[in-house]
């Protein structure tokens, strides 16, 4: 991911003057809730939550997934730029819970995908070392 930031000239000041596509403010607009029917984390405009995994952070990671489609939003700086922004805005929701939070954007050379899932004791999700993930860019925030 580092790659593609220095490539395309993202810093913190760029994202201040990105603005996010209505459809995605919708969902910082609606917030995020626990589910206590599945016990997870997700957008509270998500009215079906699919029980893919065997445990919570699995499933939390895949219903929580917001594709950023390059095509759709012209170029890849820009979708990088949009998820960024969206990722840092996610994060400002996820602070106000007392848990903690990985919020993940990654890059399959296509579309860029935002999704985040609660930090359980007994349940990881990533592997550590993200160097290791050959076919996608990763990127990590942690609340």
């Amino acid at each position: 991911m580092r790659s593609l930031l220095n490539k395309y000239n993202i810093d913190y000041k760029s994202l201040q003057d990105t603005v996010l596509p209505l459809w995605l403010n919708k969902y910082i607009e609606v917030g995020i809730e626990k589910r206590e029917d599945v016990n997870c984390y997700t957008y509270k405009n998500i009215k079906k939550f699919e029980l893919f995994y065997q445990d919570y952070t699995g499933n939390e990671f895949s219903n929580n997934k917001v594709v950023v489609d390059v095509d759709k939003v012209g170029n890849v700086a820009k979708s990088l730029g949009i998820s960024l922004k969206f990722a840092f805005k996610i994060a400002g929701l996820l602070v106000k819970i007392p848990q903690n939070f990985n919020i993940v954007i990654s890059y399959d050379n296509m579309d860029f995908i935002v999704s985040f899932y609660c930090k359980r004791k007994y349940e990881e999700w990533l592997i550590d070392n993200l160097d290791s993930y050959m076919d996608e860019a990763i990127f990590v925030i942690t609340t």
